[in-house]
């Protein structure tokens, strides 16, 4: 039972911390645009993963690899390996409900779920606190998803996921719908203004082109001095 204040409300950092985080790297993409596999990407003398790994690592109780291969690349990281149920590779949201549907198996019985943190291989850069920022909001308004917003732009692949949506993304995934955007509308979600702490926060990487212009602006102590 969640232990309440002096004037018997919830104290918000006691329900964060009382509430059990899977992280979700989603790196099943098919990388057509980057011509090479994107979390196998170099920037900064690290991998795309290894950043999105070492930045997301503390900020959930546990990291998964949602992803369709199981290369020694992806092996090295010793993280459970989660590939899309179906071979269609359809998008994000097939790799969320995948996952979801994994961490739901691995739970035992009458043990609560826990909350699902999506971190995209292509977004090597981005706050520290994400996760907790997410889950304050999500856990203040009883919502089923918190989405990232930044300078007024969604960021729907940065977002906390209650189990309670799984029903609503298959839903989603038969009406041939493949990212999490389009489905907001239908479930209970709150967009949470992030706190950024650089401003290359959120930068997608997406081509070859992107890859050399983010790593012109940025040095090695730059991306791992936030």
């Amino acid at each position: 039972m969640l232990q309440s204040d002096r004037d018997h409300t919830f104290s918000m950092e006691k329900r964060t911390k009382l509430s059990r985080t899977v992280g979700v790297i989603l790196a099943g993409g098919r990388s057509r645009r980057m011509g090479a596999s994107k979390p196998e990407q170099v920037l900064a003398g690290r991998s795309l993963l290894e950043h999105v790994v070492r930045r997301a690592e503390h900020q959930v109780d546990e990291l998964i690899l949602s992803s369709n291969s199981s290369s020694t690349f992806y092996q090295q990281f010793g993280l459970p390996i989660v590939p899309d149920r179906d071979d269609s590779q359809t998008g994000p949201l097939m790799g969320l409900a995948s996952a979801m549907d994994w961490i739901i198996g691995q739970q035992t019985k009458n043990t609560a779920l826990p909350l699902i943190a999506c971190f995209p291989v292509d977004v090597p850069i981005f706050p520290n606190t994400i996760v907790v920022q997410l889950k304050r909001a999500l856990l203040a308004q009883n919502k089923q998803v918190a989405v990232a917003l930044d300078a007024n732009q969604l960021q729907p692949l940065f977002s906390l996921w209650n189990c309670s949506s799984a029903e609503i993304i298959n839903q989603a995934l038969r009406a041939g719908i493949h990212g999490p955007k389009p489905m907001l509308s239908e479930l209970n979600a709150v967009t949470v203004k992030i706190t950024c702490s650089s401003e290359f926060d959120f930068t997608n990487l997406n081509t070859q082109q992107d890859m050399l212009a983010l790593a012109g602006k940025l040095g090695e102590a730059e991306i791992w001095g936030a």
